[in-house]
């Protein structure tokens, strides 16, 4: 067991630490967070969180892919399988922003529907062309130094795309309903469009379908811990902005971990146990212990800040258990008819998001 426990931690910390990289997001948010525009808050869960799902998808079943062989680490044409991993994580960020810019306008917030589809539009597409070398990099060479790609890939890939979205939200936010705003938007459509149409496979629509179905979930789920944040923003001051990406990430990411050697495990079927979190005990150990020690850290940065430390730490200790029968739920229910690493990753990263803000609300409100 503690053989076990020693191979995860170490892959854990490396994960945490690239975790801890939001941080950097949160120092953006904390200097240049639009307090002015009185809908920002509940806007940031729900776009942070569809670039969650949908790069989540990505990384889920590149990563399941390679540990099964059916993808390749080489960018040939005849890589297929890797070209339509790529292109419905392209399709869907299209498809999302729609799906996040029309609920929010017909909700009657102060911005009309274009200015809404353009930050959706710059902040979910734009993150997604801008990391996809990144995504492919990090993949191929964790798998060929022998690392567990379940446990590398999805971190270093959530925490780049957590600070160039909050660069590409507060840039959009701050410049909405401009022309150059305008144009920004329209050539990320373009480009995502094109890349689409030239990667389209036999197989893109029936994942794009499951994809979107997760991302659906996903924004309504981020939409109440768009309401949480607000809340939370209200009871105490910015200064919680400043850990407050850091913690979605490093719970989701904790969460991730744990649903990937899931899927992966359940895939080869090595789960045996009617209880799965069983079978990966010694690896949820280790999972458990890193992320822990991190809480404690943010915590500190938010003492540094004149804040309390404990919301932090309890926000964790609360929030983990539930994330682990979420996790687990989704791996078991979507493993009968459908591919739980469209679903896994996703469902268990916005359900973070909004546990954790809720979370932090609730603690914040009784400290």
């Amino acid at each position: 067991m503690w053989d076990r426990v020693k191979r995860t931690a170490p892959q854990a910390v490396i994960s945490a630490v690239y975790g801890l990289g939001d941080i950097i997001a949160g120092l953006i948010l904390w200097l240049y967070f639009p307090t002015q525009v009185k809908w920002a808050a509940l806007l940031y869960p729900p776009l942070i969180g569809a670039r969650g799902a949908i790069s989540g998808s990505v990384a889920g079943r590149l990563t399941s892919a390679l540990n099964l062989g059916t993808v390749e680490t080489n960018l040939r044409g005849e890589n297929e399988k890797l070209w339509e991993i790529l292109s419905t994580g392209v399709s869907a960020s299209l498809l999302a922003s729609v799906m996040i810019a029309l609920p929010f306008y017909l909700m009657g917030i102060d911005a009309d529907f274009l200015t809404l589809l353009a930050i959706s539009l710059i902040t979910v597409c734009g993150v997604s062309l801008i990391l996809l070398p990144l995504k492919i990099a990090v993949s191929f060479e964790s798998f060929r130094r022998g690392l567990d790609p379940d446990i590398v890939v999805y971190p270093l890939v959530s925490t780049a795309a957590d600070i160039v979205v909050t660069i590409l939200y507060i840039y959009s936010v701050r410049s909405a309903g401009t022309l150059t705003n305008l144009v920004f938007a329209t050539a990320v459509a373009a480009i995502s469009i094109l890349l689409v149409v030239k990667w389209f496979s036999r197989e893109h629509l029936r994942v794009l379908a499951e994809v979107l179905a997760a991302t659906v979930i996903v924004i309504g789920i981020e939409s109440v811990a768009g309401i949480f944040l607000n809340e939370a923003v209200s009871i105490s001051d910015i200064n919680l902005l400043f850990i407050y990406p850091a913690m979605l990430t490093e719970l989701g990411d904790a969460s991730s971990i744990v649903g990937s050697i899931l899927t992966t495990r359940l895939f080869l079927g090595t789960l045996r146990s009617k209880i799965p979190l069983a079978d990966i005990l010694p690896e949820l150990t280790g999972v458990f212990s890193v992320y822990l020690g991190f809480f404690f850290l943010m915590g500190g940065m938010l003492w540094a800040l004149g804040g309390n430390p404990w919301v932090s730490v309890l926000t964790f200790l609360i929030a983990f258990p539930i994330m682990l029968i979420v996790t687990t739920s989704v791996v078991l229910l979507t493993s009968r008819k459908l591919d739980p690493d469209n679903f896994t990753i996703p469902i268990a990263t916005s359900t973070a998001d909004l546990v954790t803000t809720a979370t932090v609300a609730l603690v914040l409100s009784l400290l």
